[in-house]
C-alpha cells in the first residue's frame, strides 16, 4: 500500500514529470513551462480551497500517481454547491503494480465537495471511476458537429485518418476542395448554404460577458456560480490555449437589439472549432446558435462541435447538427442522490467552459 497526500509545492516536479512518461510516454524532468502550468492550475487556481485538494499518491518515498482537482461553484436549485472538477489522472505501472488511480478516486470521493465531475474521460478513466462507485452521463457525453464547408471537412477526416499516403493525397486535393465548396455555397440548400441569422454577435471581454451571463442566467436545476475574478482567470487561460485556436467570446443580441444569449468557442481558420459554451434566454437559443454558426463561417471555420446541450437536441438537429457518442466522456459521483439524478437526467448546465476542456495540458508540446 502506498501513501496519499495532499498536492504540495514540493511535489510539483515530480507530478509534471510522471505526467511526461505517463501521457507523453518520455522519460526524464519535466521542463519549467510544465511544471510552471501545473503549479498554476493546481496550486494557484482562484477557487483554491484546501479541503477539495488535488492529490499524490507515493510508493518507497516515489511519486506513481495523481489526480489534479480544480474546485468550482455551483449552485442546485439555488443553494450553493461546492464540485471538485477532476482532471490528469494518472499513474505509474511500471513503478507500482498496485491500484493507485482506483485508491486515488475513492479518496477524492470522500471529501466534503457535493460532487465531483469530468468531461474528458478515456475508456480506462471510465473503468476507474466506476469502480469507485462514479456514473456515466451519456446524455452530456454526445458530441454535436455542424459542418459548414463540406469538402474541406471531408479532406480533413480523410488526411487525419492514419493512412500517410491517402493523407498526403488528401492535402494536395486542398484547393479543389476548397473550390468545391465555393460551388456548394452557391446552392439553395440551408445544409451547404452559408448559416444566416438575424441576431448579432458582440465580441465580449469578460466583464460584459460575465454581465450578459448575471442578466440572463440559467433554467437548469444545476448551474455554474460565476465570480468576476476567477471568471476573467478562467477566460484569459482558454485564451492561451492558442493550438486550438483563437479564442472568441461575443453577446448576442435579438432582431429588436435586446440581449439574447453568448457563446464561447475557438476559431479555428481552416480547422474544426470546439465550442466552450453557449447560453440563451428562454426561446432565443436558435437564433444564438446561428450566430455562433455564422461567426464562424466568417471566420474561416470548416466544422464547429461541442458538448451536447440536452434540452436543444432537437433544435441543433434542425439546423443541421449531428450527434455522436465519443464515449464516457463525462463522469459524475455523488453521495446526494438528487444531485446525481438531476445530471443523468440531462437537467444540468455543464459546459466544456466548467470541465477540463480549457486546459492546455493535451495540445502543447510540453518538454
Amino acid at each position: 500500500m502506498g501513501e496519499i497526500q495532499k498536492l504540495e509545492e514540493c511535489h510539483i516536479p515530480a507530478v509534471a514529470s510522471l505526467y511526461l512518461k505517463v501521457f507523453r510516454k518520455r522519460s526524464g524532468a519535466a521542463g519549467s513551462d510544465l511544471q510552471g502550468y501545473f503549479r498554476e492550475v493546481f496550486l494557484q487556481n482562484p477557487w483554491r480551497d484546501d479541503s477539495i485538494a488535488s492529490l499524490v499518491y507515493s510508493h518507497k518515498g516515489k511519486i506513481v500517481g495523481f489526480v489534479g482537482v480544480i474546485p468550482r461553484s455551483m449552485t442546485f436549485h439555488g443553494r450553493p454547491i461546492r464540485v471538485a472538477v477532476v482532471t490528469q489522472l494518472m499513474a505509474d505501472t511500471e513503478e507500482y503494480r498496485g491500484f493507485p488511480g482506483l485508491e486515488l478516486l475513492e479518496r477524492l470521493f470522500q471529501g466534503e465537495q457535493d460532487c465531483s465531475y469530468t468531461d474528458g474521460a478515456t475508456e480506462a478513466a471510465y473503468t476507474i471511476w466506476t469502480a469507485a462507485g462514479a456514473r456515466a452521463a451519456q446524455l452530456y457525453s454526445l458530441e454535436w458537429t455542424r459542418v459548414l464547408r463540406h469538402s474541406r471537412y471531408l479532406r480533413a477526416l480523410v488526411e487525419h485518418g492514419g493512412n500517410a499516403r491517402i493523407g498526403l493525397m488528401a492535402r494536395a486535393a486542398s484547393p479543389v476542395c476548397a473550390f468545391a465548396d465555393a460551388v456548394l455555397s452557391k446552392l439553395p440548400f440551408r445544409a451547404v448554404s452559408p448559416p444566416a441569422s438575424e441576431y448579432r454577435s458582440d465580441p465580449a471581454g469578460a466583464d460584459e460577458l460575465l454581465d450578459c451571463i448575471s442578466e440572463i442566467g440559467w433554467k437548469d436545476a444545476l448551474a455554474p456560480a460565476y465570480e468576476r475574478e476567477s471568471f476573467g482567470w478562467l477566460l484569459a487561460q482558454a485564451t492561451t490555449a492558442r493550438r486550438h485556436g483563437d479564442l472568441r467570446a461575443a453577446t448576442v443580441r435579438d432582431g429588436r437589439g435586446i440581449r439574447a444569449g453568448w457563446y464561447v468557442y475557438w476559431a479555428k481558420r481552416g480547422g474544426i472549432s470546439n465550442v466552450l459554451q453557449i447560453g440563451a434566454k428562454g426561446r432565443h437559443f436558435d437564433g444564438v446558435f446561428r450566430a455562433l454558426l455564422r461567426d464562424a463561417w466568417d471566420q474561416g471555420v470548416i466544422a464547429v462541435r461541442g458538448q451536447a446541450i440536452p434540452r436543444y437536441l432537437s433544435t441543433m438537429t434542425l439546423r443541421h447538427a449531428t450527434f455522436r457518442h465519443v464515449g464516457h466522456g463525462v463522469l459524475i459521483h455523488s453521495r446526494d442522490p438528487k444531485i446525481l439524478a438531476c445530471v443523468l437526467q440531462g437537467e444540468a448546465a455543464l459546459s466544456r467552459l466548467d470541465g477540463e476542456w480549457w486546459l492546455r495540458f493535451a495540445v502543447e508540446e510540453w518538454r
